[in-house]
């Protein structure tokens, strides 16, 4: 595991299989890429989480979507307060 959002994605390919966690909150889903520690998004429903982090990792490696490697999407869970 890496400590800096650098190093996350120093190794990081677009054709890599990246690991996505989206985490509900406030009628959104937060999501954050793994392998790219500084990437995040949101959507509203969790059926576009996919389609939502495949186009934030495709404007990160400034590249078409198609080039984005597998997407493996964990939904958090919040913990009851």
């Amino acid at each position: 595991m890496t400590n800096t959002a650098a190093e996350a994605s120093a190794d990081a390919r677009p054709g890599d299989i990246f690991h996505v966690r989206a985490t509900p909150g406030g009628g959104w889903w937060g999501i954050t890429v793994d392998e790219l520690g500084a990437v995040f998004a949101q959507t509203r429903r969790f059926e576009d989480v996919e389609a939502e982090a495949r186009s934030a990792i495709a404007f990160w490696f400034d590249v078409d979507e198609s080039r984005v490697g597998g997407v493996v999407v964990t939904a958090a869970e919040i913990a009851a307060g």
